[in-house]
């Protein structure tokens, strides 16, 4: 039996027209903010209020679709925050490890090794196989 592989799994469905989740929510919480900001600042000191809102609108942009070799401006200013607070030191601990001290042996045992040595049959080499060594090996 077969089975499909899926194919392009690590792309986030996209939920708002061409803007995925993420997307929508950085550009909609700009957008709230320069509304809120508009009864705020706006009334009082409209060319703030469009420098201020620019700005905001700009950043959320850049955080929405700028990409840094496939990863979001938000996930490398995460991780080039704790690499700049985390520690540079990297220390290899050696890991104790268990001695083994020889046991004893009996005199039973050694010789059972030797038995079990000598339990081979080896056939002993003949002249024949002696010259057949010599011409393969030898040049």
């Amino acid at each position: 039996m077969q089975f499909q592989v899926p194919q392009f799994i690590e792309h986030d469905p996209k939920i708002l027209g061409p803007f995925t989740l993420k997307q929508s929510l950085y550009i909609g919480v700009a957008l709230g903010m320069c509304f809120f900001l508009y009864f705020s600042l706006g009334k009082s000191n409209f060319f703030l209020y469009i420098l201020v809102c620019g700005a905001l609108f700009a950043s959320s942009l850049g955080l929405a679709f700028w990409k840094v070799e496939g990863l979001g401006i938000s996930t490398v200013s995460k991780n080039f925050f704790n690499f700049t607070v985390g520690s540079k030191i990297y220390k290899w601990d050696r890991k104790e490890s268990p001695v083994f001290l020889p046991t004893r042996t009996s005199k039973k045992s050694v010789e059972e090794k030797k038995e079990e040595k000598t339990k081979l049959n080896l056939r002993p080499s003949g002249k024949i196989e002696a010259l057949s060594k010599k011409i393969f090996f030898e040049k």
